[in-house]
């Protein structure tokens, strides 16, 4: 019996051992990996340079592109890609002008009167809308145009960001005309159908991070391996900095004053390959009389809602980032959370119309204020 008390006491010293052991080799092991990533970084780095460009345009905003390349050559031919292809989907998905080809203007001109033959990259983003409005939330409605028509053009109208409401009786019969059922989608065909001839589609609260998502992926399929675009209040980033002693990208959210002529930066996010989308009261808007009217329409009473002044959402689709960030503008802070809650990785900053703050559990250990960096 002692010599079996010794052998399981000596056993457990064994075992203990091995596993002090295993933990030590495991710690060197991974201290190891990460000293070997920081040097074939570090190493990466030497070789790639930072370039960077804008051009103004697309989806009525500036776009900022920067990448890591090894030549100037190679940066241009990615940028190139970037400002054709956002050009195209500029085109594509807009409500308001014709373009070259078929577009969602098209669509609306013909509503109620036959299916337009349309690119299937149109189709995909409709199907993207309406499965995510009928899955995750309805308050970011594709077709809200009949609505939203009546507030730009009100907007269009101002004078130094003067102007007057949209007529409350058209704005209620807008309203009846928001049927997201009423889109007909012919795959086979590639075309689309509005049964309801008073209906428009306004893709707008979702286009530009969609169009972004796309590009992006399309460059880093190219080879492009570090980037980060900013299109207004859309960024995405593809892997991380290139730079020595540098993981992470810092993503800024604008303090939402409504000043055009200064830009103060309430908060920094820092993180990798993500896509960040700020909704905020503070980018389009209109005075009537000393009320500021902001371009974010709820679709269930056809008027902007002032209680939210900015929401910034973290997630990895761009795309999927845009059409939250418009739904959570439209809800309160707890509504939204439990929206997110549905969505894998996704999280949200919201900065409220009485200067407070909020943010989901996860988004804390990314912000500068709580001692995040770039390390």
């Amino acid at each position: 019996m002692e010599k079996y008390r010794n052998m399981k006491k000596f056993n457990r010293s064994v075992i203990l051992l091995l596993l002090s052991c295993l933990i030590f080799v495991a710690c060197s092991k991974k201290e190891e990996n990460i000293e070997t990533k920081k040097e074939n970084k570090n190493n990466e780095s030497a070789s790639f340079k930072k370039f960077s460009k804008s051009f103004f345009g697309v989806f009525d905003t500036d776009v900022v592109f920067t990448a890591y390349c090894e030549n100037e050559d190679e940066f241009n031919k990615y940028f190139k890609v970037l400002e054709d292809d956002l050009n195209r989907y500029h085109n594509l998905y807009n409500s308001f002008e014709n373009a070259n080809e078929n577009n969602i203007k098209t669509i609306n001109d013909n509503a109620g009167k036959e299916p337009v033959k349309v690119d299937k990259e149109i189709i995909e983003l409709l199907e993207f809308s309406i499965k995510n409005y009928k899955n995750l939330s309805n308050k970011n409605n594709i077709a809200i145009g009949s609505v939203t028509s009546l507030w730009k053009a009100e907007k269009d109208a101002a004078v130094d960001l003067k102007g007057k409401l949209p007529d409350d009786n058209k704005i209620k019969e807008g309203l009846k005309h928001t049927n997201i059922d009423n889109i007909v989608i012919d795959k086979k065909n590639n075309t689309v159908f509005l049964k309801d001839k008073d209906m428009k589609l306004d893709v707008g609260a979702i286009a530009k991070g969609y169009s972004v998502e796309k590009v992006m992926n399309k460059l880093k399929s190219m080879g492009l391996k570090s980037a980060i675009i900013s299109a207004g209040g859309n960024v995405k980033a593809i892997g991380s900095p290139l730079e020595k002693d540098k993981n992470k990208w810092g993503i800024g959210i604008q303090d939402p004053k409504f000043d055009s002529e200064k830009v103060d930066i309430k908060e920094v996010i820092y993180t990798d390959e993500t896509s960040a989308v700020t909704s905020g009261d503070y980018q389009r808007f209109y005075y009537v009389g000393d009320k500021a009217y902001n371009h974010i329409i709820d679709p269930e009473t056809g008027y902007p809602k002032d209680k939210i002044k900015s929401v910034t959402v973290l997630c990895k689709d761009s795309g999927l980032a845009d059409f939250l960030s418009t739904s959570l503008f439209l809800m309160d802070v707890e509504e939204g959370k439990e929206l997110l809650k549905k969505v894998d990785g996704a999280e949200a900053y919201w900065i409220l119309s009485d200067g407070s703050v909020h943010y989901t559990e996860n988004m804390e250990k990314l912000l500068k204020s709580k001692g995040a960096t770039n390390k």
